[in-house]
């Protein structure tokens, strides 16, 4: 690395939120100098309460972004940070040019023990961590381009042994700049596979209909149609959906336990979690929080969202008591006809390779995880590690595949 810690201190100086609400204030008021559009500086966060103004800047800077998701607002990183910050050091670094926020990295500095015993420290994306954020990226301003280079060199001087990049969309606009950025200081770098994304992309009417009205939905619904009354609500006030958490958190938790695995409700931080995005994100528009009522009774609660025309498909729970009719594909055909009818542009699956995903998306999104090495040994024993990993995978998929020959030519 070129530049050291103290040579970038001593470029952009010390952190002064003083000085950064005194030009905001300047902005306000039509008085700020006239700075070079072209210089960038940055400073970092230690506390959300640091800047009083940081929120609607942050707002501001994604309206100019564009091609971003929820879990890139400022009430979604506050809401996980409140949660779940723990240990973790909160590493959030702002770009300016001159008074205007340019450029957003939403990081940590999480420290944890490698597979050799010792403890590696790490930046990473907040929300990335749990899986809770299902895209992670960096924001900036599409009309400065200096604003990546300038978070990147930041986050390089943070000197952590790792600049850990998970839950990065493989299609983000930053990718290439990022990998460019990297390569030129010739780090050691892997950029692995992570996971897919389905996704709806609707506008075509005909086709959008026909996969909403799959033989499996319509006869999962008729069952429930004709046994009872069937409704679906859209809980739209704060009072109302916390009225019905607490039986989501429960269907939730049974049907992870008739699946065999715990249900990330188990955790009390999950639920806090889960309490402030209801307040935070409903306040602004984004929450979708419905339920499917039988005979007035929940039998399926959605927790999602409705951002920037897209629906986003994040927490689904069902009575497993109905568990053999399906009730999540009941769920699932009254979401599809209301974005349908709402004419929304997706119906995005999120991360996730479940079989059902596949029937209806028309496209497959894919995250990637970046990861950037200080030590070369670190970096080869992670290479070996994964190469191992990949290579086991691949056997044991073979081993699936076999399995199901042979028992459909018995």
């Amino acid at each position: 690395m070129k530049d050291s810690t103290q040579a970038l201190l001593d470029r952009c100086g010390p952190f002064r939120p003083d000085r950064i609400l005194d030009a905001q204030k300047q902005a306000r008021q039509g008085t700020a100098p006239v700075r070079d559009p072209t210089r960038v500086r940055t400073v970092r966060l230690r506390s959300w309460d640091d800047l009083p103004d940081t929120e609607a800047a942050w707002t501001a800077l994604l309206e100019r972004a564009g091609n971003h998701s929820v879990f890139q607002t400022f009430a979604w990183h506050a809401c996980w940070w409140k949660a779940f910050r723990d240990s973790h050091e909160l590493f959030v670094i702002l770009a300016y040019a001159g008074s205007r926020l340019v450029g957003i990295a939403p990081m940590m500095i999480v420290r944890e023990r490698g597979p050799l015993g010792r403890v590696r420290s790490q930046v990473c994306f907040i929300g990335s961590l749990n899986h809770a954020s299902d895209y992670c990226d960096l924001i900036t301003d599409p009309a400065v381009p200096q604003a990546l280079p300038a978070l990147l060199e930041e986050m390089h001087a943070a000197a952590c042994d790792r600049i850990e990049l998970s839950h990065f969309p493989s299609h983000s606009p930053h990718k290439a700049g990022l990998l460019e950025y990297f390569e030129r200081r010739d780090a050691r770098i892997t950029v692995e596979f992570q996971a897919e994304a389905p996704v709806r992309i609707l506008g075509d009417r005909d086709a959008d209909r026909k996969a909403a009205n799959k033989s499996s939905l319509k006869r999962h619904t008729r069952f429930f149609e004709k046994s009872g009354d069937l409704r679906f609500h859209r809980c739209t006030s704060e009072p109302e959906i916390l009225g019905y958490l607490d039986v989501f958190f429960e269907q939730h938790k049974a049907r992870r336990a008739h699946a065999g695995s715990p249900s990330q409700f188990n955790d009390p931080a999950q639920q806090v979690f889960y309490r402030d995005l209801i307040r935070e994100t409903l306040r602004h528009g984004w929450l979708r929080f419905d339920v499917v009522l039988f005979d007035d009774a929940p039998l399926a609660f959605h927790f999602g969202f409705e951002y920037q025309r897209r629906f986003i498909w994040y927490k689904p729970a069902f009575d497993v008591q109905f568990a053999a009719r399906s009730p999540g594909e009941v769920l699932l055909k009254f979401l599809l006809d209301d974005a349908i009818e709402k004419g929304l542009e997706e119906f995005d699956f999120t991360v996730g390779s479940e079989p059902f995903k596949y029937r209806f998306a028309n496209r497959t999104r894919f995250n990637d995880r970046i990861i950037v090495f200080r030590s070369a040994g670190d970096y080869w024993i992670h290479r070996g590690i994964h190469r191992g990993k990949t290579v086991l995978k691949k056997l044991l998929g073979r081993g699936a595949d076999a399995r199901r020959n042979a028992q459909c030519n018995r």
